[in-house]
């Protein structure tokens, strides 16, 4: 966290103030009803995703750890450089829900398209809203890791599960997720 924060500028501060929304409900919601519009099937799957994800979010930061505390309470006043509008929260640090959101958004964006080039995207996006939960003073390394992990391990559960267990066998969905793709032109 002191290492991180020290590379504080005026450019990391403005880029890693807006980017880490997109480890929000509300991107992570705005993405679910797009993906609705675009593929039924994908989009429910998707915000079943969010829903998990944030009801363990919720588990783990009220229940299991609620006096988990963040980098501001940790160290010493003043030592943090805390970037101007954003509100630094004290407790309920562990797990990082945005790391965990992005991840799974991202996980399941890779599974979904199934394409190297757009994993790679996902995985480059999702690292740095994980990054900037730890550069704007919100969470140590730990919680990002654990959210991280917690949130790719929730999202690949649930995607293997409906897509080849209830899509397939049961409802009798024989398309595969290549010709759902291909149905939506986004494999180009």
């Amino acid at each position: 966290v002191i290492w991180l924060n020290s590379l504080h500028n005026p450019v990391w501060d403005i880029f890693f103030k807006y980017w880490t929304h997109t480890g929000s409900v509300y991107f992570f919601t705005a993405i679910c009803i797009l993906l609705i519009f675009l593929n039924r099937r994908f989009g429910f799957i998707l915000a079943l995703i969010g829903i998990s994800v944030l009801t363990i979010s919720l588990f783990f930061k009220f229940i299991l750890f609620p006096e988990a505390p963040r980098p501001i309470i940790y160290f010493e006043p003043g030592l943090l450089h805390i970037v101007s509008g954003v509100d630094v929260l004290s407790m309920n640090s562990f797990p990082s829900g945005h790391a965990m959101a992005a991840f799974a958004l991202g996980a399941f964006m890779s599974l979904m398209l199934q394409s190297n080039n757009y994993s790679s995207m996902f995985l480059i996006g999702a690292s740095l809203t994980a990054l900037s939960r730890i550069y704007l003073s919100q969470h140590f390394l730990i919680d990002v890791m654990a959210g991280s992990l917690i949130g790719v391990i929730m999202a690949t559960g649930l995607y293997i599960y409906f897509e080849k267990y209830l899509n397939r066998e049961n409802l009798g969905n024989d398309n595969t997720p290549d010709e759902d793709l291909e149905a939506m032109d986004l494999n180009d």
